[in-house]
């Protein structure tokens, strides 16, 4: 006989297009009142991920990547302002020289 798997759940769409998740889920990934849930359809897939978890983990990997780069954060923020003065003197010639 086949084990039953407890993570994995049923859920019923309501008319309003609604889902209730159950709280062992809710507890397990930090899910509160008011987390946003970021909806991706794969294939004919549904994934529903926790905003904040996603942006620890992309926070945490761009921060590992510059470092691997050998990057510092002043050098990015330089990089930026002279990239936007450069855009502003390109769309506005001759302002603010």
């Amino acid at each position: 006989m086949a084990e039953s798997n407890s993570n994995i759940k049923s859920l019923t769409v309501t008319s309003k297009g609604q889902v209730t998740l159950s709280a062992s889920a809710r507890k397990q990934l930090g899910i509160e009142q008011g987390t946003t849930i970021i909806e991706v359809v794969v294939g004919n897939c549904l994934v529903l991920l926790p905003q904040n978890t996603i942006m620890h983990q992309l926070r945490t990997e761009a921060a590992a990547a510059i470092q691997r780069a050998g990057v510092t954060a002043a050098e990015i923020i330089a990089e930026t302002n002279r990239l936007a003065e450069e855009r502003f003197a390109q769309r506005y010639p001759g302002i603010g020289e």
